[in-house]
């Protein structure tokens, strides 16, 4: 892309000092190892992979609410992390998060007006025309005007996430970190809530980091997609690239599992199972950190940890063993695209 970076993760880890059992030795948990990545204006970025990959970490480094162990974040060229209290207050208002459970994330206490404008008031924004504001924000989220005095127990939680949602925008933010934003809502209410989402992208033109473990849900919305593997980015390609045609047997393994509509497609699609479980962070495999649950693993996959390289253009994946350069580009998921 010709425009420069909005956001730049560079070289990022974070490791969490943990014990083996109650009277073990200290050890450190990697919940994210070596992540570099950058994400342009008006761009929907994904980050997917299984639970305890580090998603969560990861998004909350971005965010500045956890300080990096190595590495830096980037944000319009500056580096949150060496930010001094002042500066890093007045930049939060362009970062902005949407929460996966839209109940506990919200204020039990405190009306869908008082929610949506306690951002506002924190940082002394819109003084004199808070209620216009909260007007713009209600109707662009679609919620009914005269909820504006309920409270989240009162709304269901398709509802409560576009409180949450308008909330997140209530300070024009640049750019919005979603965790999971729609798993915990009904398939039907997810489907209107990234609807929802891509419209105030569009309009707004905002810049998401979109968190997730559901390949479905995030080629409706994100032009970019990076996979992670126990805290570290194993294939970063365009959406529709890496989804028809992926490089990493990680990746392969995942796309196999997404559902299919049409009964015939999903006959004609191998299922692929991993063995055994993700390993612990707190000890991962020596090597690449899959090789235990890969097909392609060979002995060299113990040695040392591949680093991400250019599989095809504008497509980087870090296996250097899956045979994937036989296979007909577009094989792999042709049954998404149905």
């Amino acid at each position: 892309m010709s425009e420069a970076p909005l956001l730049e993760v560079r070289g990022l880890k974070k490791r969490f000092q943990a014990r083996q059992g109650l009277f073990g030795p200290k050890a450190f948990v990697r919940a994210v190892d070596g992540v570099s990545f950058s994400v342009f204006p008006r761009e929907a970025f994904a980050v997917v992979g299984e639970s305890g990959c580090g998603k969560t970490t990861l998004g909350r480094l971005i965010l500045a609410l956890e300080r990096p162990t190595e590495g830096a974040v980037l944000f319009e060229g500056r580096d949150l992390a060496a930010l001094g209290s002042g500066a890093l207050r007045r930049a939060r208002k362009d970062l902005q998060v949407i929460f996966q459970d839209p109940y506990s994330s919200l204020d039990p206490r405190m009306t869908v007006e008082q929610i949506i404008l306690e951002p506002m008031v924190i940082h002394g924004l819109y003084k004199g025309q808070r209620a216009q504001r909260l007007t713009h924000l209600l109707d662009v989220c679609g919620i009914a005007r005269s909820h504006a005095s309920r409270h989240p127990h009162e709304f269901s939680g398709g509802q409560r996430q576009r409180v949450g949602i308008a909330r997140a925008l209530a300070l024009d933010p640049k750019l919005i970190v979603a965790d999971e934003p729609v798993s915990a809502l009904d398939v039907s209410i997810q489907a209107q809530i990234l609807n929802l989402l891509k419209d105030l992208q569009q309009e707004l033109k905002l810049t998401y980091v979109f968190i997730s473990h559901d390949f479905s849900v995030v080629r409706h919305l994100c032009q970019r997609i990076a996979v992670m593997y126990l805290g570290r980015i194993v294939e970063l390609a365009a959406a529709e690239q890496l989804l028809n045609d992926p490089q990493h047997p990680y990746t392969e393994a995942l796309l196999s599992a997404v559902p299919i509509p049409d009964p015939q497609l999903s006959r004609r699609r191998a299922r692929i199972v991993l063995s055994g479980d993700v390993p612990s962070p707190l000890a991962p495999p020596p090597g690449c950190a899959f090789h235990p649950r890969c097909r392609y693993a060979r002995q060299d996959c113990r040695a040392q940890a591949p680093a991400l390289s250019e599989a095809r253009p504008g497509h980087w994946a870090a296996c250097p063993v899956a045979p994937f350069a036989q296979k007909p580009s577009g094989a792999a998921l042709v049954s998404l695209k149905s």
